[in-house]
């Protein structure tokens, strides 16, 4: 199942990334981490929302914007949301700012190897089920793809 859903999420990233990129009098520059840019997935369960299971794919660019491309499993429902925004790095802390939401979500980070990092919230947009959020984000390579 999360096979398929993978499937259907790189598809649908494939195709939302070959629309128009956001405007660049939206973005300003930032410091950017490079072990961070690439194109990564992760999931979490049960963290944000009690029986609720969420994975992304999510495209972080060396220009700091991102898009995020989320499913989510909830009482058998499948859902899809894309959010597009801005990445940076301060004071050793991975910002994530929400375009859509106008949102700001800072996690602590460290990279565990290549192709594994470990996000730790912080300071979160939206009120989270946990106490401790955390997640693994891992590459994808193009051999995945």
């Amino acid at each position: 199942m999360k096979k398929i859903i993978l499937g259907a999420l790189m598809i649908t990233f494939g195709v939302m990334n070959g629309q128009k990129a956001i405007s660049n009098s939206k973005i300003k520059a930032n410091k950017i981490d490079k072990n961070l840019v690439g194109l990564w997935k992760g999931s979490e369960k049960d963290q944000q929302i009690i029986g609720m299971e969420k994975l992304w794919i999510m495209e972080r660019k060396e220009d700091g914007t991102f898009m995020l491309l989320f499913t989510t499993i909830q009482n058998c429902v499948i859902d899809q949301q894309v959010e597009k925004g801005q990445w940076w790095v301060e004071n050793g802390e991975f910002h994530e700012l929400h375009f859509n939401s106008g949102q700001a979500d800072i996690y602590n980070y460290q990279i565990l190897d290549p192709s594994h990092i470990k996000f730790k919230s912080k300071e979160q947009s939206i009120q989270m089920s946990t106490d401790e959020y955390s997640f693994v984000d891992t590459r994808i390579e193009e051999e995945d793809q």
